[in-house]
């Protein structure tokens, strides 16, 4: 009731949109999957209850994507696409299984924010995020993404991605964040290349101006970085300094969880 006694109507809150063309991609995606054989473009059609001219650009779209993939016969199945996709769904359900310990008493012994990240499109994705007891409040939480160039997450995984993704990097452009942010990429490649010698990444205020962080390689059976192990927080904690005494926790963290990824000979401990 209002203050005047008149009664106060309240409007529903709005349901999200639901895009159609995206439901009817995901039911021919999930169509395809329960099929033991490859399917017509018609049977699909009729599976879904969509006419055969918006199954025809689904599939089209699909494919394009590699999502599906479509035989001699005008046939279509999943591809490799849908594969990738969920081979990297349980790369980092598995990655974070194993590194929870690890992660949880890093947190607590250094009293700050450990996370692990991958690289997924041209970004850090963070799957796992610990925070200890005190630690800097920071904005780089489970699901975030951050830039490559400008956080230690990043350039660590950056530096060991083939060359053609890292010039793709640098020509679209690397964003200044704040003074001492890397935009140069020959200044990029250099810092790149002094990561693979050394073996961890440091970032000195690159992303925000009050953060520093510093980050190490978690290698899989592969001999492949699949992700980065960082330690972050407050720019007057995290420092140069710092930086030795910081790294004789971060690097072995580092190896014993790529030792459990099965990782050959483990990773090379330095600093």
């Amino acid at each position: 009731m209002a203050p005047d006694g008149q009664t106060t109507i309240v409007a529903p809150a709005k349901a999200p949109r639901v895009v159609n063309a995206v439901r009817h991609a995901a039911l021919i995606l999930r169509i395809l999957g329960s099929s033991a054989e490859p399917v017509s473009m018609s049977d699909v059609a009729r599976r879904a209850k969509l006419s055969k001219p918006a199954t025809f650009h689904l599939l089209k779209t699909l494919e394009l994507e590699k999502f599906v993939a479509r035989d001699a016969a005008a046939r279509y199945r999943l591809s490799w696409g849908v594969y990738e996709l969920g081979t990297a769904v349980i790369r980092s359900i598995d990655l974070t299984r194993v590194a929870r310990t690890y992660v949880d008493k890093l947190a607590a012994d250094m009293r700050e924010v450990v996370l692990i990240g991958i690289i997924d499109e041209h970004s850090v994705l963070y799957v796992d995020c610990v925070a200890s007891t005190g630690a800097t409040a920071m904005l780089a939480n489970v699901g975030r993404r951050t830039a490559l160039h400008a956080t230690a997450s990043g350039k660590l995984l950056l530096a060991h991605q083939p060359d053609s993704f890292i010039r793709a990097t640098i020509g679209a452009g690397l964003a200044r964040r704040t003074p001492a942010t890397i935009f140069d990429g020959a200044a990029l490649r250099a810092e790149l290349t002094r990561i693979r010698t050394s073996g961890y990444a440091t970032c000195w205020q690159e992303f925000d101006a009050k953060l520093s962080s510093i980050a190490a390689p978690l290698v899989d059976y592969t001999g492949h970085t699949i992700a980065a192990l960082a330690i972050a927080g407050s720019s007057e904690r995290i420092t140069r300094a710092a930086l030795p005494r910081m790294l004789e926790q971060l690097l072995p963290a580092a190896e014993a969880i790529s030792s459990e990824l099965g990782a050959p000979g483990g990773v090379r401990v330095v600093g």
